[in-house]
């Protein structure tokens, strides 16, 4: 296995150790990928490191590590904000098309903020609802790389369903992501122009988790992602790609980890013989978040 992964799973079991030692009752589960309806209540903060690695294209090699700093504040009884700084590494090579060869271990990508609010609570098997807002601005492509500005806005609707004494969770996310990214490129010897690109995301995940020790939860999410471009004048999907796998999230109290691997079922269109979409998504990714509150 190669240094980063080495690195997010030690970042993962150093993250339990610590939890472990937490003498405090544990909440609900965390997910790598599905946001849950609970929300931090008036006043609480919580500090949170992402790492997530993604990993594999048709050809040549591809390998991506996304960094975040998440900073979270409950700033009423269903409102909470957060702020992120966000950086990335991409190692390509081999590739061709839009992918330029490119070998960079880490780099500020740009910053995004949340805004979350809580319609109704998951507590005593009532159905949670929640909304969820995300702007963001960025200087590098998340999968190619290279320099652009892109500015995005992350819009979700979450429903969660708590079962067996709150032993058992489901939770599910319907995401829209309209984007705009300012690209440059060569017309002609000497001469370059600049252009808008528009691009909507649409996403649909899930994700299940049963305590299966008072403060260890296992699960599973899954995920389905659409590409649809130039979205404003016409829906017209581009590619998709259906990724699942396990996840575990460890709640000591102060600390926690989450750790969820999720691995690319099918997609489309493929290149020849190939069931996989692996221009704009990966074969696997695997995210490992360490959380501490305040």
């Amino acid at each position: 296995m190669e240094l980063l992964t080495r690195n997010v799973l030690a970042l993962g079991c150093a993250g339990a150790a610590l939890a472990w030692g937490s003498q405090a009752k544990a909440d609900g589960p965390d997910f790598g990928y599905v946001e849950t309806a609970d929300i931090e209540g008036p006043g609480e903060t919580e500090l949170t490191l992402w790492t997530t690695d993604r990993r594999g294209k048709t050809d040549g090699h591809y390998d991506a590590q996304d960094y975040r700093i998440e900073v979270e504040r409950g700033f009423a009884k269903r409102f909470q904000v957060s702020a992120y700084a966000n950086f990335s590494g991409h190692h390509v090579r081999g590739l061709g098309g839009e992918f330029e060869r490119l070998d960079r271990d880490l780099a500020f990508q740009g910053l995004s903020a949340e805004f979350k609010y809580q319609l109704k609570s998951p507590e005593r098997g009532r159905l949670g609802i929640a909304l969820y807002a995300e702007p963001e601005w960025s200087r590098l492509s998340n999968v190619t790389g290279k320099k652009g500005a892109e500015y995005e806005v992350e819009l979700k609707a979450i429903v969660q369903k708590n079962f067996l004494a709150d032993r058992l969770a489901w939770t599910a996310n319907l995401t829209l992501e309209p984007e705009w990214e300012r690209e440059h490129e060569k017309i002609a010897p000497g001469a370059s122009g600049s252009a808008t690109v528009k691009e909507l995301g649409v996403e649909v995940s899930t994700g299940v988790s049963y305590r299966v020790a008072p403060k260890l939860w296992l699960g599973g999410e899954a995920r389905y992602h659409s590409v649809y471009p130039n979205w404003t004048h016409g829906l017209h999907r581009e590619n998709y790609a259906v990724h699942a796998g396990p996840s575990l999230h460890y709640d000591g109290g102060k600390w926690a980890v989450t750790a969820t691997y999720l691995a690319q079922l099918f997609g489309g269109p493929g290149k020849a013989g190939s069931l996989l979409e692996l221009d704009d998504h990966e074969k696997s990714e695997l995210r490992v978040k360490l959380s501490y509150d305040f």
